[in-house]
């Protein structure tokens, strides 16, 4: 669905002073999965960055916009000035909290490289991608790498082995995974077999004037596979590009597998999609398709017009690919019309578009010493880097979990209560969302230690952890603060809501058997303080949850205070 476009107060005046409302409004339209129109999605993209660049707390805000704004480039066709874009865009996307985002730029860099001959960039970028998966391994992250060497491959003249890693990506993934997928896979296993109908669409291609019928039915078979698997994918994870990329891809399967009357609505729906959302690089490649449909259905006068229209509305503006792609169907419409002598006109000028990418690949493979072994070596060299940032990873996990857990009860330290709260209570602040945080402390616990002695008063503490622990949330943070001293973290619950969870484990913990469960004669109860943001500063909150937590004290312990 298409998203409505700027406001027209916000449009109208763009020098207008830079406001955070603007930005979120700027970023809203131009987010990618939104649906805006593609030009006016690109231009938000732009005010977006304008708006802020000169925010320091906006630096998340300002590489995305970026990223979302190269998106937009390529939907709109303009993969010069996504190169551009892209070498300013790079620097500003190395924050953690932008490292999906970056993987995006790197993918969209090599495949708007590819498709411009730009391989050494185009590469550059697709070898980022493989490292990155490696050292930042994700849901996804390995299939995304492969469908960018796959493009570069493809581009460069060696489809079967863009193909071949691709398929074989897939399978690593199948192997490890099975056939459940993650929230987080369904994106990338929709691209990848997207990616794989893609390219061997394109070997179709070399294979339709040939006589290599078995080899053309085994391809386009794959293809259709590949499509399929995509387009059920695509009811899960519905998205602007793919709505239009997938049936258009399935839509041009069929028409080589001689189902004109399966293919047709699929193309027509795509180019409508195209249309709207504004993806004028796809629309140009369906129309290309729909022309050689006409051609398949007897009607080559139709092919004849509508590519004549292509050709002078895309001009130079179109990718390279989809000229050439339109000159051989105005071939083959003119051919059938006997229009010899203009069925020639098109036909040299296929073969000039076909001999110039096919020099430029020729060149871009001897510069680059792009061959096969190479590639196998590449992706041992990934392999190996995998497992061994893997190692690395196991290593610093377990140093992490030491670094940030309480020994005795097993849950997050001081230090995790900081590194937690350093991302909640910003992102908590930025959505507007309400958050608690609680200080509970253990009426008389120095009385069991000294009654019962330090092994029954562990046995209490570990208690105490898991009955806290047993009514946290998943988002929930729950710490050991110290001695007897626990902290809670609510995020998304108002002041009232979290004094209903607070009493609710007061009465939990006063309730609880603990003579029989650990052997202490001396009741175990809690006293609970609790502030809730605004503001949102740890200390803060720790600060007024630890005066209120006093107040309980000072009233006769077991109690809950409510900060004012």
């Amino acid at each position: 669905m298409r998203s409505p476009a700027l406001p027209a107060d916000l449009a109208a005046d763009l020098t207008s002073a830079p406001s955070l409302a603007e930005l979120q409004a700027c970023l809203a339209l131009a987010e990618p999965s939104a649906g805006t129109h593609a030009a006016e999605a690109e231009a938000a993209a732009r005010r977006a960055i304008e708006l802020a660049a000169p925010r320091a707390e906006a630096r998340l805000e300002h590489g995305r916009a970026w990223v979302w704004r190269c998106v937009h480039l390529l939907r709109l066709g303009r993969n010069e000035e996504l190169l551009q874009a892209s070498r300013q865009a790079l620097p500003l996307v190395q924050a953690p909290a932008l490292r999906a985002e970056r993987r995006e730029l790197l993918r969209i860099t090599a495949l708007a490289g590819s498709e411009l001959g730009d391989f050494e960039t185009a590469l550059m970028a697709a070898q980022e991608l493989v490292r990155c998966s490696a050292s930042e391994p994700g849901d996804g992250a390995a299939l995304l790498a492969a469908i960018s060497l796959g493009v570069c491959f493809e581009r460069m003249g060696d489809s079967w082995q863009a193909l071949r890693i691709l398929e074989q990506s897939l399978s690593d993934h199948r192997a490890a995974a099975g056939e459940t997928h993650s929230p987080d896979t369904v994106l990338p296993l929709l691209m990848t077999n997207n990616g794989i109908c893609a390219i061997a669409l394109g070997i179709v291609h070399r294979l339709l004037e040939l006589d290599a019928s078995d080899d053309l039915r085994d391809v386009l078979q794959r293809a259709r596979h590949a499509a399929e698997q995509a387009q059920a994918l695509l009811e899960h994870h519905p998205d602007a590009n793919y709505a239009v990329a997938v049936p258009g891809n399935l839509g041009e399967v069929l028409l080589y597998q001689g189902e004109l009357a399966r293919a047709a609505p699929l193309l027509q729906h795509a180019h409508a999609q195209a249309v709207v959302q504004g993806l004028r690089a796809y629309e140009w490649r369906i129309r290309a398709t729909l022309g050689a449909w006409q051609v398949a259905a007897g009607e080559p006068g139709a092919a004849r017009e509508a590519m004549r229209a292509l050709l002078a509305e895309a001009g130079g503006e179109a990718p390279p690919l989809t000229v050439e792609r339109a000159h051989t169907v105005a071939y083959r419409a003119c051919r059938a019309l006997g229009l010899f002598e203009e069925a020639l006109r098109h036909f040299e000028a296929a073969e000039r578009l076909e001999r110039h990418r096919t020099i430029a690949q020729l060149r871009a493979q001897s510069q680059l010493f792009v061959t096969r072994s190479e590639a196998q070596q590449a992706q041992w060299q990934a392999e190996q880097a995998r497992r061994e940032a893997q190692q690395h990873r196991e290593r610093a996990a377990e140093a992490t979990v030491h670094a940030e857990r309480d020994p005795l009860t097993g849950l997050g330290n001081r230090r995790f209560l900081h590194l937690r709260c350093a991302e909640l209570l910003p992102s908590a602040e930025h959505l507007g969302r309400p958050v608690a945080l609680a200080q509970l402390d253990l009426d008389h616990f120095k009385t069991v230690n000294d009654r019962h002695g330090h092994g029954v008063g562990d046995k209490v503490l570990v208690a105490v952890a898991q009955l806290l622990r047993e009514n946290m949330r998943t988002d929930d943070v729950l710490v050991r603060h110290g001695g007897e001293e626990f902290v809670v973290v609510l995020p998304g619950l108002t002041l009232a809501a979290a004094a209903e969870v607070c009493e609710r484990l007061r009465l939990r913990l006063a309730r609880y058997p603990w003579l029989s469960a650990c052997g202490t004669t001396v009741p175990v109860t809690v006293s609970i303080g609790l502030a809730a943001a605004p503001p949102y500063q740890l200390e803060t909150l720790l600060q007024r949850a630890d005066e209120a937590l006093y107040r309980a004290k000072g009233q006769g312990r077991n109690l809950l205070v409510l900060a004012p």
